[in-house]
């Protein structure tokens, strides 16, 4: 045989063997395949779209949602964050909503447990020629309608087997599984759920970085907080930066909040005070539908002395949390939660009284003015420059983290400060310019000491800011080490080499 046919004979032998490799890699082994023929439902999970139950709880129909995605996910799954092909296949977000006998967002958890059970559900044996009155599967007890993208596929639930803890069942849409089966019965604790034990107890689901803005109201009060470069501020009733702990106390307070109890009826009674509502607060997302929830009058029903605090931390201010009736997103439930004291907060309480908005780590380059001249500082990681001299990154940090973390004792509006006599007045004694990449520029002033303390100036903050005593002093001692702070020699940077 010619050397040409041989090699065209070589070639085709190892087309056909890649072929065949790559084919049957893809299939079961028989190990798998004997386990898929015992599965009742051979289903994937994440394929389904609706279910119905019926049972002797009812009719319940259950269907998922695809969610919208925001401008900014659906870009990075377009082109994929950081060239992960993972983020061009991941799924889009959904959940699970209850739309008959009611209409309320389903519990994910509860939901993904009843797929997961049916479709590990195995054939215990398989039964032929059986008159299925004989066996309850013309009026079966318990019947699940599960539908995806290759139809829909019925489980019936027919006469329980005596002295076991088996039912006789049958399905109809799976290929193989023609005919009565018998399965276990503990399929049906899940089936039987009552309707109201699907819905979704936690009441908000907001994502905090998706947040745009919250709205407060209450005792005649109006307050709006608004995020802007990744912090609060408060458009109205006055404008100015929010605090930062007051902040996180809401967000957790919206987080946990859950429905100890689901009141039935459309219409809240006179007796719950919902209409109109105490305090009012509503949320606004994107990429999610805005939030809303009402707060009523206080409820005995689910009352009682709050949970012990946790021994673990330390006491505090906080108050306890009270029980109220309360509508969220049209849903009447019964709450445990302190957001009534967080909309009767006066306004003027959600100012934030650090003196600047920073962090440390976001601060990328500072310029300090003083008596002693102009100072250039920027990062050089892992140290930072000064001028032209690289320097230790640990007195840097101890200067920028003595101005960023001070707060104010007191805070003044111009006026105030006048009557007082601690307005600002001539040349700063220290003025610092802060740049970051995305949090944008941010200037703070401090001026001589008076008797109430440092008057200091932030950004475009309408306020005067009266720093406890002494802070000029510790912070203008930090300045002056990194001052004399001694160049670091780059031959003998270790992270050089």
């Amino acid at each position: 045989m010619k050397p040409r046919t041989l090699l065209v004979l070589l070639v085709l032998v190892l087309g056909l063997g890649t072929f065949i490799w790559f084919y049957e890699r893809k299939l079961p082994s028989s190990e798998e395949r004997t386990e898929q023929s015992k599965k009742v439902l051979p289903i994937d999970t994440a394929e389904v779209t609706a279910v119905t139950l019926e049972s002797e709880s009812g009719t319940l129909k259950l269907e998922k949602v695809i969610l919208p995605v925001p401008k900014d996910d659906e870009k990075k799954e377009k082109e994929g964050e950081n060239g992960d092909e993972d983020a061009l296949a991941a799924e889009p977000p959904a959940e699970w909503r209850i739309v008959e006998p009611l209409k309320a967002r389903a519990d994910t958890f509860v939901v993904e447990g009843l797929l997961d059970a049916l479709a590990a559900l195995d054939k215990v044996r398989t039964l032929d020629e059986l008159d299925p009155k004989q066996v309850g599967l013309d009026k079966p007890r318990a019947t699940v309608r599960i539908t995806t993208a290759d139809g829909e596929k019925v489980l019936k639930i027919g006469a329980e087997i005596p002295t076991s803890a088996t039912t006789i069942a049958s399905v109809s849409g799976v290929e193989g599984n023609e005919g009565a089966l018998v399965i276990s019965d503990s399929i049906l604790t899940e089936i039987r759920r009552a309707p109201g034990e699907w819905r979704d107890r936690q009441l908000f689901r907001g994502d905090r970085d998706k947040i745009r803005r919250i709205t407060l109201t209450a005792a005649g009060q109006r307050v709006v907080l608004v995020a802007q470069n990744g912090a609060f501020r408060m458009e109205s009733p006055l404008r100015d930066r929010v605090d930062r702990d007051k902040i996180d106390d809401l967000f957790a307070e919206l987080s946990g909040l859950t429905a100890e109890r689901f009141v039935e009826g459309a219409q809240p009674t006179p007796e719950m005070g919902i209409q109109p509502p105490r305090a009012v607060v509503e949320v606004a997302a994107e990429g999610a539908q805005p939030f809303r929830i009402e707060l009523g009058g206080e409820t005995e029903t689910i009352g009682g002395e709050p949970p012990p605090p946790d021994p673990g931390q330390s006491p505090g201010p906080t108050p306890p949390a009270k029980t109220f009736y309360a509508r969220a997103d049209g849903q009447l439930v019964e709450v445990r939660t302190r957001l009534e004291d967080a909309a009767l907060r006066p306004a003027a309480e959600w100012r934030s009284t650090a003196l600047s908005s920073l962090e440390t780590f976001e601060v990328e380059s500072a310029t300090v003015q003083d008596a002693q001249g102009t100072l250039s500082l920027e990062r050089a990681e892992p140290e930072w420059k000064r001028g032209k001299d690289t320097i230790s990154y640990l007195p840097v940090s101890d200067f920028l983290f003595s101005l960023l973390g001070v707060t104010a004792d007191r805070l003044v509006t111009p006026a105030e400060a006048v009557s007082i006599g601690v307005l600002p007045g001539g040349k700063p004694l220290l003025t610092v310019t802060l740049k970051t990449k995305e949090r944008g520029d941010e200037i703070l002033k401090l001026f001589a000491p008076v008797a109430a303390g440092v008057p200091a100036t932030a950004g475009d903050r309408q306020l005067v800011l009266l720093l406890p005593p002494g802070t000029l002093g510790e912070i203008q001692a930090k300045l002056a080490e990194v001052r004399k702070a001694s160049p670091i020699d780059p031959s003998k940077d270790p992270t050089k080499k």
